[in-house]
């Protein structure tokens, strides 16, 4: 969900809700301690692409790191060419 969509549905303007992220993630463990070890047979996907955002002078180019095992993104990346 959106953070505006957490928004209305909460009925909280967005910089309280900036806040409570901010607090949820001061309390998260350092991302080395929950990282698992790679198996041999772990494959790595990689993605990207580019498109325009409201104009053509906007472009945006996306990658994306997935790992075939799990449902879930190792990675995104986003930038301005």
């Amino acid at each position: 969900m959106s953070m505006r969509g957490v928004e209305r549905v909460f009925q909280v303007p967005r910089q309280r809700l900036a806040i409570w992220l901010q607090e949820e993630a001061e309390t998260l463990p350092d991302l080395e301690t929950t990282l698992a070890e790679p198996a041999e047979e772990d494959a790595l996907e990689l993605d990207e692409l580019w498109s325009f955002v409201q104009k053509k002078d906007n472009k945006r180019w996306i990658w994306i790191a997935l790992l075939r095992s799990t449902p879930a993104d190792c990675g995104l990346r986003h930038r301005r060419p």
